[in-house]
């Protein structure tokens, strides 16, 4: 199979293939040393550490090899096509590994906004279910204020030093505020600014 930039099919140097396997290496071995570390595992051993840093040295080893065997990149579908297309020109083009690592990166963390954002506002969802759960079965509204929730984590709310004005604002702006409206609104600007980045990195 040859490069072509029409049927979206990239050959994969070997070097590129080896960059990526050594680079998940060592991020699998950051990834273990920590959980080994931070489980309790360094000065006591225990059943759930070993089998933690098992499963994470397991995980990025069958990467590594995914990435050490795969010889070529071809995709279905359309944003797939245009990353392949992005390739073969970085090839052409000469550009290096690294800018694609970065690219890549780019592209990896706005993904993981976009997921962060989604689960925020699919929580807020939730809120709202339990809301509604809990009238049908007992027949009482509990409101749930954003108010109700970050003044437990933000003592200012509560009891103020300093700007009383401005705390007098916001607790009002947010006992007035539903956490599950709050929720959503959160996660879509998230997600919603997060593709938008996504997309833009993808041109």
């Amino acid at each position: 199979m040859e490069t072509s930039p029409l049927l979206a099919r990239r050959e994969i140097p070997l070097k590129e293939r080896l960059q990526k396997s050594l680079l998940v290496l060592i991020a699998t071995a950051i990834a273990a040393g920590s959980a080994w570390y931070f489980t309790g595992a360094s000065t006591k051993l225990q059943g759930r550490s070993v089998l933690l840093t098992g499963a994470i040295l397991a995980l990025g080893l069958i990467v590594s090899l995914y990435f050490a065997l795969k010889a070529h990149d071809r995709t279905k579908t359309r944003e797939g096509y245009r990353s392949v297309r992005r390739r073969i020109d970085d090839d052409r083009e000469g550009r290096g590994w690294g800018s694609r690592l970065f690219y890549n990166l780019k592209r990896f963390l706005t993904g993981v906004f976009v997921a962060i954002g989604l689960l925020v506002a699919l929580a807020g969802i939730g809120v709202l279910a339990l809301q509604v759960y809990g009238y049908l079965r007992t027949g009482i509204w509990r409101s749930i204020s954003l108010l109700s929730v970050a003044s437990i984590h933000m003592p200012w709310l509560n009891n103020p030093q300093s700007w009383f004005g401005l705390n007098r604002i916001v607790r009002d702006a947010a006992g007035l505020l539903p956490l599950s409206l709050a929720l959503v609104l959160l996660g879509t600007l998230v997600a919603g600014f997060a593709a938008g980045i996504r997309q833009r990195a993808a041109r």
